[in-house]
């Protein structure tokens, strides 16, 4: 990231029983997948995929990064 702009933390916080529900589904497809990394890349893609103007990616190290990104159909926020 660039060190100029500064940037806030959000913690979202996950039910063990989602973890948990992709954990057996994993295993069920016998995918070696952590379940926190699946749920990370849905929340990424719904969020860089939804109407707002927002843009979702994962950093190297797994975190989700999110920006403001007008897009010509998105809704407004508030």
């Amino acid at each position: 990231m660039n060190a100029s702009s500064p940037t806030e933390t959000l913690t979202l916080e996950i039910d063990p029983s989602l973890l948990e529900h992709v954990r057996e589904r994993l295993q069920q497809r016998h995918r070696d997948t952590p379940p926190e990394e699946l749920v990370a890349a849905l929340v990424t893609s719904i969020l860089d995929n939804s109407g707002y103007p927002l843009s979702a990616t994962r950093t190297e190290d797994g975190q989700i990064r999110l920006r403001y990104h007008l897009r010509s159909f998105s809704e407004p926020i508030l």
